[in-house]
């Protein structure tokens, strides 16, 4: 039988006072594009308490730290690693001032982009000076030493203005770091800007109507993934060696997986979130965006506070044991995504790792718990907003905060409790294998301004469409790492996503390091 959708949602705006009857069409349509997910989670049984704290976990695996000493010095200083940077300005082989002039005429030849929102060159400058100056001085600046860093304009950073890429809120000058922004200078980091993003953390393609779209530097014409699309943007088009990102269903890792580079969502709450606007609080992740896989580890070390080289070994990594789960996972895909990922676990069972496969019970209401999960967070947490400058958002944002008001308590809790049933049968579902492995996306990225996409026959919204295998790894909040596979016969990227048990971020890495090399060779 049909659900009353138009008389819900009038009667619901009107008793919540948002009674703007001109828009009912829009919100039916955003409704039914999700509606069949929700109807699952209406109909699924429920047999687990609720998840009303978020799930975090301690790190469980870690290695003797060191000093990352890179395998070769990069021939352009624009393209260096981080772990490049680090070394030859630590061995004063580069001025850090070399490096910020470098890099803010490379920002500003590349405006186009949209890749940054503010960008400050007399305080870039102030600050490599002081690098410099303590250089001289003998003091050992740390792992990020002169590396130029991106910082995803939803966060303080001392001196610049906090945007949250919206003309909705007062972007004041923010007095200081939060905290991961302050590990991040405390470890040598040269911060270059703040970088653009899809408005409040809320979209996939970064598409900002206040601070312009964030164009794909490798791929013009297709997106370059959201929401941290203006941090990927950066890393991808040698404006930054490393960016930090945010990732409520995907932000880091389908951003990384459109421009074709490493993307690492760690365990929630590995890095600390005060200081950062919040979207969904149970969701949010912040996490590095890198051109590799050692810098990913560089950066998250730094940004969770870890010893130096102690999220990957020193020695070879041998072959891990890998789960491939089928079910939800592999069989909706585009047919090159699909012989990407396949072809990619050819080369690791061939190069020693055994791999196994399973089906996730549940998994496939994933969706649906996701939406409802992220859609009533994020209307509560800019209630505000919504109430009072509404018609300051972008409309795609509006839409989706004015949808999120809709949600019952009783189909959130129910969302929770759904959830931590998933997540018990994703974490049971690894057996003995380190790491499962699936694509980062299930399609190709698509074209700017593309609304839906079909895949197996059905018209599917593109929003969960290109988070459909990243959001469930959100509310699970495992530890996972987008990274390049391969590329389509028409040469965009395809990535996949190595996903590890929560607290297994070293893991994680270790892993995805062994397929980058294998990849490679």
């Amino acid at each position: 039988m049909p659900r009353p959708t138009t008389e819900f949602l009038r009667a619901v705006s009107a008793f919540r006072r948002y009674a703007h009857p001109e828009r009912l069409a829009e919100w039916e349509q955003r409704f039914a594009f999700g509606l069949a997910d929700i109807e699952q989670v209406f109909e699924a049984a429920v047999t687990a308490p609720p998840v009303l704290s978020a799930p975090g976990a301690m790190p469980t695996e870690s290695f003797p730290a060191g000093r990352y000493v890179p395998a070769s010095i990069a021939d352009e200083l624009v393209s260096a690693s981080a772990a490049q940077i680090a070394h030859q300005v630590r061995n004063h082989e580069r001025s850090v001032v070399e490096i910020a002039e470098l890099f803010l005429g490379r920002i500003e030849a590349h405006r186009h982009l949209n890749a940054f929102i503010t960008v400050n060159p007399a305080l870039v400058r102030e600050e490599a000076h002081g690098l410099d100056h303590r250089l001289k001085r003998g003091e050992d600046i740390g792992p990020l030493a002169g590396v130029p860093v991106g910082i995803k304009d939803l966060m303080s950073v001392r001196g610049y203005p906090l945007t949250a890429g919206t003309r909705a809120i007062e972007a004041k000058i923010q007095e200081r770091d939060a905290p991961v922004v302050a590990r991040l200078r405390a470890a040598g980091a040269l911060i270059v800007g703040t970088t653009n993003l899809h408005e409040l953390a809320f979209g996939i393609n970064s598409a900002n109507p206040h601070f312009g779209h964030v164009q794909n530097p490798r791929h013009p014409g297709y997106i370059p993934g959201g929401s941290s699309g203006g941090s990927a943007a950066a890393v991808a088009a040698d404006l930054a060696a490393v960016a930090v990102g945010t990732c409520t269903g995907g932000s880091i890792r389908q951003p990384a997986a459109c421009c074709g580079i490493v993307g690492f969502k760690p365990t929630y709450d590995a890095v600390p979130r005060e200081g950062v606007f919040p979207l969904a609080w149970s969701l949010d992740h912040i996490g590095p965006i890198t051109r590799n896989v050692e810098d990913a580890a560089i950066a998250f070390e730094v940004m969770a506070g870890l010893p130096e080289h102690s999220m990957l070994p020193h020695t070879a990594i041998t072959a891990p044991r890998i789960m491939q789960p089928r079910k939800f996972f592999y069989d909706m895909l585009d047919d090159e995504v699909r012989a990407a990922t396949v072809a990619a676990l050819a080369r690791f069972r061939a190069a020693g790792a055994p791999i196994g496969a399973v089906d996730v019970p549940g998994i496939e209401l994933a969706p649906g718990i996701q939406l409802i999960t992220i859609a009533s967070e994020g209307a509560q947490a800019n209630a505000d907003l919504l109430a009072r400058h509404a018609d300051k958002l972008g409309e795609d944002v509006r839409l989706r905060l004015e949808t999120g008001q809709f949600y019952l308590a009783v189909d959130y809790i129910k969302a929770q409790q759904l959830r931590n049933q998933v997540r018990q049968s994703m974490i049971d579902s690894f057996g003995d294998a380190d790491v499962m492995i699936i694509p980062a996306m299930p399609v190709l990225p698509p074209k700017s301004g593309t609304m839906t996409m079909e895949l197996d026959g059905k018209t599917m919204h593109v929003a969960p469409l290109l988070t459909r295998f990243t959001s469930p790894i959100n509310f699970c909040g495992f530890p996972a790492l987008s990274m390049p596979c391969a590329k389509s016969r028409s040469g965009l990227p395809i990535n996949l996503q190595v996903v590890g048990r929560p607290g297994a971020d070293a893991t994680v890495l270790r892993v995805a390091r062994w397929c980058e090399q294998i990849l490679a060779a």
